[in-house]
């Protein structure tokens, strides 16, 4: 080649994707890492491997336009609410105009055929190459040699023959190639996905029922990550936070629509209410903080706040 190549990969901070970004550096090829963010990740910090793999990184969110795409995939969902075909194309076609920007030749991803039985079938990659318009420039690195020869291999940029033909869901390779590699900023082999996850799922699923498409955010989805949830009734959910650091991750979801009620003078949960600022609602939180507080003793107060002002309330008082 006369000149480098640049790719652009979607790095998820997992340990495939950063295989296939090892494999295609070794080749020469200059690389620049896509990562995508959503309330459903439980990957690590991607910017440590970013560096590690000394790769640019961008960063951007999957947007309230994915909300919709969970409420109603085309394909339908995995064993709880991932809809993992509709997920893969909505990246593709979210990393079109990203190669554009960046200048990038193809796109490649560290996806593993027979790795996942919805989305990571030969059929079903063929399919997702020709919906989302990059057929042909989408390189799996890890399993290119079971695949067709795609652009980056028929026009010499890459060389196939250095490429791997792993299968399955079996990770023994991909763990010793990452010995080899030295690389250390990753998280273990499979998972990452909160959506895969039967409670996490369960959540999601009573969120949709309650909060009509058009007013559900990406902080209503991410606030499903924190504390115990409680369901009073379709408009009241409480949320309390099950120790000191989530007490104060709950702090920053208050909003318009979500209010605090802290323990003022004890060692208690924060219960953040997601619904009216009304007596009801707070006689609920009250109650709730109260039940999962250690032998409360009597002067216990609890704190709120409407606009500048702070009320106080006895923790045995309802009114």
């Amino acid at each position: 080649m006369n000149e480098r190549i640049r790719a652009l990969g979607l790095l998820s901070g997992g340990l495939d994707s950063a295989l296939a970004a090892k494999l295609l550096l070794e080749q020469g090829i200059d690389v620049v890492g896509l990562h995508l963010e959503s309330p459903f990740s439980c990957r690590s910090d991607v910017r440590e491997l970013a560096r590690e793999l000394s790769i640019p990184l961008v960063v951007r969110s999957k947007g309230e336009e994915y909300l919709k795409l969970l409420r109603h995939p085309r394909w339908g969902y995995g064993r709880n609410m991932n809809p993992c075909l509709d997920c893969r194309l909505f990246m593709f076609r979210f990393a079109r105009p990203v190669l554009e920007e960046q200048g990038a030749a193809f796109l490649f991803t560290g996806e593993v055929v027979g790795q996942r039985p919805m989305s990571q079938t030969r059929d079903r990659m063929a399919l997702l190459d020709r919906q989302s318009g990059l057929e042909g420039l989408i390189l799996r690195p890890l399993s290119a040699r079971l695949l067709d020869p795609t652009e980056p291999e028929r026009r010499g940029w890459v060389d196939r023959s250095r490429l791997l033909a792993i299968w399955g869901r079996a990770r023994t390779e991909q763990l010793a190639l990452a010995e080899r590699y030295g690389l250390r900023n990753v998280q273990s082999p499979g998972g990452g996905c909160l959506l895969t996850d039967a409670r996490f799922s369960d959540r999601l699923r009573g969120l949709f029922a309650d909060l009509p498409e058009e007013r559900t955010t990406l902080d209503d989805v991410a606030l499903l990550r924190l504390g115990r949830v409680f369901r009073v009734s379709p408009a009241l959910r409480i949320v309390l936070g099950r120790d000191r650091e989530e007490n104060l991750g709950l702090a920053k979801f208050e909003s318009e629509g979500r209010w605090l009620v802290e323990p003022l003078d004890f060692a208690g949960p924060t219960a953040l209410v997601c619904g009216p600022r009304d007596e009801a609602s707070l006689g609920h939180a009250i109650d709730l903080i109260a039940r999962h507080t250690r032998v409360p003793s009597p002067g216990c107060s609890v704190r709120w706040q409407s606009g500048e002002t702070v009320y106080l309330r006895a923790l045995n008082a309802r009114s």
